[in-house]
């Protein structure tokens, strides 16, 4: 098999590829410049998996990386041939593939398109993407609209977003204008949008007015992406001024966005994030949010963070006279998370609530979550409920979570409920379900039921 050569055309690559990937299946000699061979990690037997939306680091700075780096950091481009060359054939292992990596990029800074374009070809014969993002990290370095030129052209789309986002990540970080100016150039497509959002977030590093400037004069998905990368950074430092700044823009960006915000304020400050949301703007002050549907999508989205990292904080301050106006619509969420790590916990506190529909609502949540993760306790919890239309409602939940996996049981459980009329819904879709891969096993249930 033949190297990549430094500054073939597309064409001859991807014959030489697809000649070079047919012709490994059968044997694999070792030849100047080939593509070495890769330990386990480099999925090569497996398919294609999408691109990570934030791909590890391509190299952690080790002693061992450093040493590779000074050892290789005055080769020219025969020595570096040679030297992947002789990893060819050698033992794959972690080891191999990480002096490959060294090599790659010592190459890039001598020959960027060249080490792309190995890099590329080893990709093909089973080497972790890693390799191509060393490869274009070194060229964005030194000529980034190259890079990027060069990356636009890429048929795997999943390559071609994975490189455009580790140029741009890297190219923003030097010089976020420019790059910023750049990625108008790259042509229309999901490519597009990933590089701008590897832009968004070194730009408001850099400059926060120039990068929310930026961000608001592209239109479409790109300027979602940007005002989206933008307040990513910006909410993690100062989610009240982002959320403050949001609503002074137009109406489509503040939909776009709102649930961004409201998302990492809630993470960040969950009280302060829900008070804001509940807050009424005062004549003429812009400050706080107005009543509608941007402020019910920021509360919806504050308040389901809030539950899902915190149920039972979430919990405290839904019952307190700010979160009051929620507690109705929210307690059957609050229950189904907090069961799903303390289940007797989010059931006691469920069984306190004095609404009978919301606490029903509680309960059944309970015993939906509790059911799929631990059957036996949540049966046993069940025993003690005597009051009639909660257990009802709640054995009816309980026993549609099971039913997937334990038709049986969630039969027997269905047929002690009291009200006809549940008891016959809960049992018929528990056994129109169980017909269909146990038919005997279900009709035979129903020959045996006494209502």
């Amino acid at each position: 098999m033949k190297s990549p050569s430094p500054a073939p055309t597309f064409l001859a690559l991807g014959i030489g590829m697809a000649l070079g990937y047919g012709a490994s299946l059968i044997f694999r000699p070792v030849s100047p410049f080939s593509p070495t061979t890769h330990s386990d990690d480099s999925n090569a037997d497996l398919p294609e998996q999408p691109v990570p939306q934030n791909p590890p680091p391509i190299l952690e700075e080790t002693k061992e990386n450093s040493t590779d780096r000074a050892d290789f950091g005055k080769l020219n481009l025969d020595q570096i041939k040679a030297k992947l060359n002789a990893l060819n054939g050698a033992p794959a292992t972690p080891e191999t593939d990480r002096k490959e990596r060294a090599l790659v990029e010592r190459w890039a800074s001598l020959d960027p398109k060249g080490a792309s374009l190995y890099a590329l070809q080893a990709i093909s014969q089973g080497a972790p993407e890693s390799l191509l993002r060393a490869a274009l990290q070194t060229w964005a370095l030194s000529d980034p609209r190259s890079a990027s030129d060069w990356a636009a052209q890429l048929t795997s789309q999943d390559l071609k977003e994975s490189s455009l986002r580790e140029i741009y990540r890297t190219w923003s970080k030097s010089d976020p204008t420019t790059a910023a100016k750049n990625v108008a150039s790259l042509p229309i497509g999901s490519a597009r949008e990933t590089a701008v959002a590897s832009v968004a977030g070194n730009f408001a590093k850099a400059n926060l007015p120039l990068a929310l400037a930026w961000a608001t004069s592209l239109s479409g998905a790109m300027r979602e992406r940007a005002v989206q990368g933008v307040l990513d950074q910006w909410t993690k430092n100062d989610p009240p001024s982002a959320a403050k700044w949001l609503i002074q823009q137009s109406t489509e960006i503040q939909w776009a966005a709102i649930q961004k915000v409201a998302q990492d304020w809630a993470r960040k400050d969950p009280a302060a994030a829900l008070t804001y949301a509940t807050s009424m703007a005062s004549a003429g002050s812009g400050s706080v949010m107005a009543p509608g549907p941007v402020q019910r999508r920021f509360s919806e989205s504050a308040l389901s963070t809030f539950i899902g990292s915190d149920p039972r904080a979430a919990a405290a301050w839904l019952s307190s006279p700010a979160g009051s106006t929620y507690f109705a619509n929210t307690a059957g969420s609050v229950a189904g998370r907090w069961a799903s790590f303390d289940p007797a916990q989010a059931a006691t506190w469920s069984q306190q609530i004095q609404d009978p529909k919301v606490r029903e609502n509680a309960l059944t949540s309970v015993a939906r979550t509790w059911g799929r993760s631990d059957p036996q306790g949540a049966a046993a919890w069940l025993q003690t409920l005597t009051e009639p239309s909660t257990r009802n409602s709640t054995v009816a939940a309980y026993s549609q979570s099971i039913a997937p996996y334990d038709p049986a049981t969630a039969a027997q459980w269905a047929a002690s409920i009291s009200d006809p009329k549940t008891r016959n819904s809960t049992l018929q879709g528990i056994l129109k379900n169980w017909s269909r891969y146990d038919p005997a096993g279900a009709s035979n249930f129903s020959k045996n039921y006494r209502p």
